[in-house]
């Protein structure tokens, strides 16, 4: 097992911003998506949207 590599808070953070930004690309409400699922991603942007270590 590789040895852990530990990163400063502005990097962490900047790999999260890379990482929802690619998830809300593939993950664009689409009208064949199931209604839980369209609800559960609307949810998770409303949290984003509030978070307080949202930086952009």
């Amino acid at each position: 097992m590789p040895d852990r590599t530990d990163i400063d808070h502005k990097h962490s953070r900047a790999i999260l911003k890379v990482i929802g930004q690619q998830l809300r690309a593939s993950l664009k409400l689409e009208p064949e998506q199931p209604e839980s699922l369209r609800a559960q991603i609307e949810r998770l942007r409303e949290l984003d949207e509030r978070s307080p270590n949202r930086s952009r």
